[in-house]
């Protein structure tokens, strides 16, 4: 029932979200709008206000907003011409068609806002783990302190100690950390290249060696990869390896990385008790190897980590001027990831089985709000960002198609062909609902267990 009324609810705000956009810009350019329309079919609710009905359909998958004479064989009146759609000029169908997808855009700077208010989870700065001749290392910081300030600005999240360090990558920072109570401030110089390099790793610039409290704990696990033909399984902490401690993942990580088709002795802890497995780490080409030197394949295992324990986090909230900032910046962050992710889908450099449908966003809005109104919301900003870009395509039928038709009008100064128009979103129709099949049927090959969730 959550999942159901979570996904009606998703939907819903999206398009009204984009119906607004096309009807505050139709109405502030002097067109009529005629009707506001929540979903389709027979109208559920119905309500006049000024000369717009606004409804809320019986099918809540989508929306419009309906102007006068907005397709060429409508009848206007002669007395309504001049407020009607299509006999604006091309720049102001052009504005109204852009507005639906640019309050795709803009809506999430305010949803992620909401979100930062409310609060985000977040990873407190906890090390775990300090690499030996690190410039944390050799600054002083030691396993078990805390980080609680760069250059005396209050911290309280890992991710602002990597964000501040990557903002001053080459400068000295002063590092206040609380060990047994105690606050001691030391200085942390920047990370120097490796031997035969002039470049430093980013993972270096943002830790400067001081790694995060972040236990072994495996999350997933890879089909037929070494991990699952030794036996692990979700849920088990890897402990030790060869009789070695392993305290965080990042350990884990280099001992695999440093073990390509060397067998090693994992000792898990499943549940109450101890079990021992033989795992040999597949040799893959190492995407780190310097030009000469080094080595050339590293280890893998087929394994993902898991959600640290709870006591790892903190609870991260921002005030409504640091919300905007930090939602516009989040907003434009994970734009700049849609959109890079479509073009590699475009370059077939991501499977095409990654492509997601509605039942996919069904089962992804339930489980969101089950995790509470800041997980949910942070949802609908993203699906939002999806929307916006994706009907910015130039592909007819879409808000896109319009722009590009809209350009071309200006371009050859005089209207597009009815025939050429009514023939080109036909064909746009078609290869949308041809997305649309394919990405059910990712739907339901993930549903069963064919596909991995992305």
């Amino acid at each position: 029932m959550l999942t159901f009324a979570a996904a009606i609810a998703t939907l819903t705000l999206l398009v009204f979200i984009h119906e607004l956009g096309h009807f505050v810009v139709a109405r502030g350019l002097g067109i009529r709008v005629e009707r506001f329309s929540i979903g389709f079919g027979p109208a559920l609710y119905e309500r006049r206000i000024g000369e717009t009905d606004f409804r809320i359909a019986a099918i809540p998958l989508g929306g419009y907003v309906k102007m006068l004479g907005d397709t060429p064989d409508a009848e206007v009146d002669a007395a309504e011409h001049a407020r009607s759609f299509l006999a604006q000029p091309p720049w102001k169908r052009a504005a109204v068609a852009v507005a639906g997808p640019a309050a795709n855009l803009l809506a999430p700077i305010l949803l992620f806002a909401a979100v930062f208010m409310a609060g985000v989870p977040a990873l407190r700065p906890l090390i775990g783990e300090v690499i030996p001749d690190s410039p944390a290392a050799r600054a002083g910081i030691e396993v078990g302190d805390e980080i609680v300030a760069m250059d005396g600005e209050p911290v309280t999240t890992w991710e602002r100690v990597a964000r501040y360090y990557e903002m001053h990558p080459t400068d000295p920072v002063t590092v206040g950390v609380r060990r047994h109570g105690e606050e001691i401030r030391l200085t942390v110089p920047p990370p120097t290249p490796p031997a035969g390099s002039t470049a430093v790793r980013r993972g270096e610039i943002v830790t400067r060696g001081a790694l995060l409290t972040f236990p072994a704990l495996v999350g997933t696990v890879q089909a037929e990869m070494p991990a699952a033909v030794a036996g692990i399984e979700p849920g088990d902490r890897v402990v030790a390896i060869d009789d070695q401690p392993v305290a965080s993942w990042s350990a884990l990580a280099s001992i695999i990385r440093d073990h390509p088709e060397t067998p090693l002795r994992f000792r898990l802890q499943r549940g109450g008790a101890e079990v021992e497995v033989e795992v040999v780490p597949k040799a893959v080409p190492n995407p780190d190897a310097p030009p000469a030197g080094g080595p050339k394949t590293i280890g893998q295992v087929g394994i993902g980590a898991g959600e640290p324990p709870a006591e790892l986090f903190t609870l991260d909230r921002l005030g409504p001027v640091a919300a905007l900032v930090g939602g516009y910046h989040r907003t434009v962050e994970v734009g700049v990831t849609i959109a890079g992710g479509i073009g590699q889908l475009f370059r077939h450099q991501v499977s095409a089985k990654s492509l997601g449908g509605p039942i996919m966003i069904v089962q992804m809005a339930g489980e969101q709000a089950a995790r509470g109104l800041p997980s949910w919301l942070f949802f609908v900003a993203v699906i939002s960002l999806n929307l916006g870009i994706l009907n910015l395509l130039p592909i007819p039928i879409l808000d896109g198609g319009h722009l590009l038709i809209c350009a071309v009008e200006t371009i050859t100064r005089r209207p597009a062909n009815p025939r050429i128009l009514e023939t080109a979103q036909q064909l746009g129709l078609a290869l949308l609902l041809t997305l649309m099949v394919f990405a059910t049927y990712n739907d339901v090959m993930r549903w069963i267990g064919v596909y991995p969730m992305p």
